[in-house]
């Protein structure tokens, strides 16, 4: 019995010698995703792996002493400026060994660009590469479009797995706009006009399930829409296209010409004064992502123009 113990006890050390060690990974994420000048700022620097890391060194190339050494895995930026633009590096530290892991932060300011549709197409749209981190009891779009078209065309689609029209800005015809929150719409009707720059925002809260609408800067009434919804937070957010399935399913039909700027989406509602600064790219809250420093793939023939 004490043999057969003894040949138990070396086959699990054996099993343990020859089980592969999992490797320490690192990335390194911004808190917001789309960092606003300042504003604050974390980027966290996650790590897999079991045991976890017990150092963190944060650095930024082209410094040469350390930014921060320690057991925080979170390097703090209270007002976030120009100054801070460059790429940071994390190097998480433990048992299992090393992980590096590095971040280019960057503002690439829109504020006299717009991207320019110049034809109906099939495939043809700006990708957002930026989303909420949780999912949405509140938010509002804002965006500035000016067109010719006199057919339907999609302006902002967020779609999840469960929904394609979680949040969708739709413009049926000239003189009307619908607004999508979980696949249910309201309409708000508008001055008709053809070939003139339009400024929109729409924002909804769960709680009441009011819908705010702002047509260049005035205030149209509210209305309600999906009381006590929650919009999901793994998205695939495109401009210029409607999506009928997640990330894709588009239609020519309902497709953007034209040209689109001043594109911003808060997790907040907004007043009409801060409606009124979007306008102008001054804004007094964060936004999850934003003109100013908008992260984005475009996607087929749309271009970037001042």
């Amino acid at each position: 019995m004490g043999q057969l113990r003894l040949c138990l006890l070396t086959f699990v050390a054996l099993f343990d010698l020859a089980a592969p060690q999992e490797k320490l990974t690192a990335q390194i994420q911004a808190h917001p995703p789309a960092p606003t000048p300042y504003h604050q700022l974390m980027l966290s620097c996650e790590v897999t792996g079991d045991p976890g890391p017990q150092e963190f060194l944060w650095e930024k190339k082209g410094k040469h002493d350390p930014l921060q050494k320690g057991p925080d895995n979170i390097l703090f930026f209270p007002f976030f400026n120009t100054t801070h633009l460059g790429t940071y590096v994390c190097t998480a530290m433990g048992s299992l060994g090393t992980a590096v892991a590095t971040y280019n932060l960057w503002i690439q300011d829109l504020e006299r660009h717009m991207f320019v549709y110049p034809q109906e197409t099939t495939n043809s749209h700006v990708l957002v590469r930026a989303k909420p981190e949780q999912p949405l009891q509140n938010f509002t779009v804002c965006l500035r479009s000016y067109t010719d078209l006199t057919r339907p065309y999609s302006l902002f689609s967020y779609a999840t797995k469960a929904q394609d029209n979680e949040i969708l800005l739709f413009k049926p015809k000239p003189s009307e706009y619908r607004f999508y929150v979980g696949g249910k719409f309201v309409t708000f009707r508008v001055p008709q006009s053809i070939a003139e720059s339009e400024h929109v925002c729409a924002s909804w809260e769960s709680a009441t399930g009011i819908v705010g609408f702002w047509f260049n800067g005035k205030a149209w009434p509210r209305k309600g829409l999906q009381r006590g919804y929650t919009v999901g937070a793994e998205a695939a957010i495109v401009l210029g296209q409607e999506q009928d399935a997640f990330g894709g399913g588009f239609d020519a039909r309902q497709s953007f010409t034209g040209e689109l700027s001043a594109v911003y989406m808060w997790d907040t509602g907004l007043s009409t004064s801060e409606v009124m600064g979007a306008m102008y790219n001054k804004l007094s809250k964060a936004p999850i992502f934003g003109w100013r420093n908008f992260p984005y793939k475009i996607v087929g023939e749309v271009y970037l123009k001042p």
